[in-house]
């Protein structure tokens, strides 16, 4: 069976934030990443990496099938297996090394025109993380962004996912649209209090039909996942 989801997401970042471009100005050390019209944005690649992260955290957290570790080397490994053979619900719609899943993520940008001096460089310095003093001749800068508001869309599309029942969503679907709500930082120094987000959902369709976010709850129970796919099998 073929099944579709479409996720329309605003992301409110509630604290100044940086997602780095891992390039250098003349007076700053590390700015932020922009695109053609030098506004800030957030790369697709960034949102799938941290939701992925956080879909495979809370599907160890619940007891479903592990995803498969992408730095196996195996010359039989089940990562050649077609993706609907799968164990885990993550490795089913997000793919692994071997396979691209049909999981389509755009990057996250904002509407109109940017706040005035949104941006501004902060200095620091790197300690040494035992001793808690700073290291010689480790002073660099910061480029951070005001608290802003983006606007994203995802889109999947793939074959034979488990459900319970045929007019139910996939249970891996459920998980995905978990994994975006535990997301609640995001770009990098988070560990100092950067990048705390809040995302919401504008609208959620699966299978061409509305969902609550709070309805996907009933489906993270990994017994039913694994009783359902074996039935499917």
């Amino acid at each position: 069976m073929r099944h579709n989801i479409r996720l329309e997401l605003t992301i409110c970042f509630k604290s100044k934030w940086h997602a780095g471009s891992g390039e250098s100005s003349f007076l700053t050390d590390r700015i932020i990443r922009k695109d053609a019209r030098n506004r800030p944005y957030i790369p697709a690649s960034t949102l799938k990496g941290v939701i992925r992260e956080s879909c495979e955290k809370l599907s160890r957290t619940l007891g479903f099938p592990p995803p498969l570790d992408p730095h196996e080397t195996e010359e039989f490994s089940k990562a050649f297996a077609p993706l609907n053979m799968l164990d885990s619900p993550v490795d089913r719609i997000f793919g692994n090394k071997y396979q691209s899943g049909n999981l389509f993520f755009r990057d996250a940008r904002f509407e109109g025109e940017p706040p005035y001096r949104f941006l501004r460089e902060q200095s620091r310095i790197c300690k040494y993380r035992m001793l808690g003093t700073a290291k010689d001749q480790h002073l660099f800068s910061t480029q951070y962004a005001a608290p802003i508001t983006f606007k994203t869309s995802i889109d999947g599309y793939h074959n034979d996912l488990v459900c319970f029942d045929k007019d139910d969503p996939p249970f891996a679907y459920c998980m995905l649209i978990s994994g975006i709500m535990a997301v609640d930082r995001l770009g990098g120094d988070k560990s100092t209090g950067s990048g705390q987000i809040q995302i919401s959902f504008n609208s959620i369709e699966c299978d061409g039909k509305r969902l609550s976010k709070e309805s996907v709850f009933d489906y993270l129970d990994s017994e039913s996942y694994n009783l359902a796919r074996e039935e499917s099998s």
